[in-house]
């Protein structure tokens, strides 16, 4: 998504910049019977953050779902974590910030990290989680929509029903006004002017559960999310490890 000036959406963006992740969550918290401090979910970390006390930390392997070049900054994480980029939208994210047109609606938007490079990666996103060191931690700019998508996937893989993913989704809605201020400066995009700004669907800066639902949509219409995985080069192991990784036994 494109990262926004402090003040530039009226009534949504703080004067100050937390020094602290805004939007950063375990997913265990999402549904009952999942292991936490395993995997978590955030907006992108920024040199001088304060650590975290609520929440397993440090991480010990981080998946950017970043383009290259979005950040402004070398990844303060790289030196306790190994760091592995995953651009799910393949310069997507990087459009918009200078011109209204070629930016597609949310739903759209989410669709097209299910196709080609973006299906890839997220397949790769999901095997990570399985078997790399843990804590895990995925992030992109404001851990909202390729880190929504990417969760999404992993817990309709573990078998959490719809209703719960839809809510992990929509917890960063109270989030999104810290989540602007902080996108501004830890994301390396041109600030969009007043008139570019206002044609921005306003989706791109909420967190509607019906986004979310086109994903699980679309998961559906191939057999369910383990169906939509393996076609994508996804495997029967990846999914053992997953589940013996999140799931809590017995």
């Amino acid at each position: 998504m494109t990262a926004f000036e402090p003040g530039t959406v009226p009534g949504t963006a703080p004067a100050t910049v937390p020094d602290h992740l805004v939007n950063l969550r375990d997913v265990a918290t999402a549904a009952p019977g999942l292991v936490p401090g395993a995997l978590l979910r955030s907006d992108a970390p920024r040199s001088g953050d304060a650590a975290p006390v609520d929440v397993a930390w440090p991480p010990r392997t981080v998946l950017d779902l970043r383009d290259p070049g979005e950040s402004g900054e070398p990844h303060p994480l790289a030196g306790t974590a190994r760091v592995v980029p995953l651009p799910l939208l393949d310069g997507t994210a990087m459009q918009g910030a200078t011109a209204p047109a070629p930016v597609p609606g949310l739903g759209e938007l989410y669709l097209q990290m299910l196709d080609g490079a973006g299906a890839g990666h997220l397949v790769e996103a999901v095997r990570l989680i399985a078997v790399d060191d843990a804590p895990v931690l995925v992030h992109c700019t404001a851990g909202k929509d390729r880190t929504g998508v990417t969760v999404a996937l992993v817990l309709a893989l573990l078998g959490v029903d719809r209703a719960a993913i839809v809510a992990d989704y929509e917890r960063t809605g109270p989030h999104m006004s810290e989540v602007l201020a902080r996108a501004a400066v830890t994301a390396n995009l041109a600030v969009p002017d007043a008139h570019v700004l206002a044609k921005l669907p306003p989706e791109l800066v909420t967190a509607p559960g019906w986004a979310i639902e086109t994903v699980l949509d679309r998961f559906d219409e191939h057999g369910g999310a383990e169906a939509w995985f393996r076609a994508h080069g996804g495997s029967a192991e990846t999914l053992d490890a997953l589940r013996a990784r999140l799931v809590l036994a017995g």
